[in-house]
């Protein structure tokens, strides 16, 4: 409406001037641009309201993020900040332990004695023994009349003393069907171990030939004659750990003798080839063996004849290999190379950098002598090993800075730091779970 123009009123002379000013719609100014913009934004500016969740969803899904984005967002935080608190007022006390460590090099002018049997302070070893077969076909060239003793492996055990035994050669062994066998070089057996019975494993041959002579059950087992009446014939007897084989009377097969002997040997090259492989299979973590400590002896088991026009060569490889403790070897090196070395369990870190040569190694009699001589050359790194378990019980509910009293306790250990957690707490935990230990040797 337009309160500037007004009707003429009722008995009014139209033409009558009147008596006060008016304006009219032609009278108003028209309002530049500039200011109709500037009103216009104060009205919008007063009529804009607070945004709406709906509101400000559009705008999220608008800029790509959504509900599940924004619930995502949160968890991450929500993860990060649990992972922050946990951390510092939960997480576990945590000991980081430096061991000592000292690294060797050692020289082949330093010779080292070994014993079967050793005493308080000497260096004991031990011999792991095993064996691999090789086997092969050859055409037999005719036949003859043969008279064959059957042969096999058996070990022989003592249950009676740790002090071993020597069994001469020609000593025999009886089965329970009363056959004999024979041995034909000396041998020690071992003495037991605690509980355990010291064992070797051998060859006995019957003491005649036939095939009745043939044993195929392995667990046989075998008593001693010659310990009859003495105490000692109840607790030294033997096992077939093989069958026994080869015993033969009449016609059969012959092998072409240069055939025969050019199939050997080249099965005992192969075996050679093989004994190292063995060796590094049989390494465990209690002992340490050296490649240099093996010692191998060929046996050509006796012809199968599988056939009138063939025969199975046989040849056996008996390895034994010197094995040492690992904590006394790397004792004895550490005494060899410093004046006075720390107490404690000691490891060889690299054993594999290490040459062993025995002394005289052709002229040692590895079943029966009672010590070896030998070298080792090489680099390595002795590191002292640490009684974790032992360490955190003796920790348990102590102040913090009893660490390195107690730390005099471990010889071993070259330095510790220990984070104890709430931070604010001045105590190791009072339960043993709660603490946990890290070796963490220097590079």
């Amino acid at each position: 409406m337009f309160d500037d123009i007004t009707p003429p009123q009722d008995g009014a002379p139209e033409n009558e001037p009147e008596t006060k000013q008016e304006h009219t719609i032609l009278d108003v100014n028209p309002v530049d641009t500039a200011q109709r913009q500037e009103r216009k934004a104060r009205r919008a500016s007063r009529r804009k309201l607070p945004e709406t969740k709906k509101t400000m969803e559009k705008k999220f899904k608008q800029s790509g993020v959504g509900k599940m984005g924004v619930w995502a967002i949160a968890v991450v935080v929500l993860v990060v900040a649990l992972s922050a608190i946990g951390f510092v007022f939960i997480g576990k006390t945590t000991i980081a332990i430096v061991p000592q460590q000292e690294e060797i090099i050692l020289s082949s002018n330093i010779v080292h004695t070994a014993y079967r049997n050793p005493e308080t302070g000497e260096l004991g070893y031990n011999l792991f023994s095993s064996s691999i077969e090789l086997t092969d076909t050859v055409s037999a060239s005719g036949k003859e009349t043969v008279e064959e003793k059957a042969s096999g492996r058996i070990i022989v055990y003592n249950d009676d003393s740790s002090a071993p035994l020597r069994l001469i050669k020609n000593t025999r062994f009886e089965a329970p069907s009363g056959e004999i066998y024979r041995v034909r070089n000396s041998f020690i057996v071992p003495g037991k171990s605690g509980s355990t019975p010291g064992s070797i494993e051998i060859t006995v041959h019957a003491d005649l030939p036939g095939e009745d002579k043939n044993i195929n059950s392995v667990g046989t087992r075998f008593t001693i004659p010659g310990l009859k009446g003495d105490p000692r014939y109840d607790t030294f007897y033997a096992e077939l750990k093989d069958p026994i084989i080869g015993g033969f009377v009449g016609e059969r097969a012959i092998v072409d003798e240069d055939s025969l002997n050019a199939t050997r040997t080249r099965l005992q090259e192969e075996l050679r080839a093989q004994i190292l492989g063995s060796v590094q299979d049989a390494k465990s973590s209690p002992i340490e063996m050296f490649d240099g400590g093996v010692f191998a002896t060929f046996e050509s088991a006796p012809v199968i004849h599988t056939s009138d026009s063939t025969a199975t060569v046989r040849e056996i490889a008996h390895i034994q290999t010197v094995t040492f403790d690992r904590n006394e070897l790397a004792r004895i090196l550490i005494t060899a190379t410093l004046a006075s070395p720390k107490a404690g369990k000691i490891l060889i870190d690299s054993p594999e950098n290490l040459a062993m040569t025995v002394i005289n190694k052709a002229g040692v009699d590895i079943e029966n002598d009672a010590l070896i001589q030998f070298t080792l050359e090489g680099k390595t790194t002795l590191t002292w090993q640490i009684d974790t378990e032992t360490l955190k019980q003796d920790l348990v509910g102590r102040r913090s800075e009893a660490l390195n009293t107690i730390m005099s306790g471990y010889p071993g250990i070259k330095s510790a730091q220990a984070t104890i957690r709430p931070f604010w707490k001045k105590v190791f935990p009072s339960e043993v779970g709660n603490i946990s230990a890290h070796i963490s040797p220097e590079k």
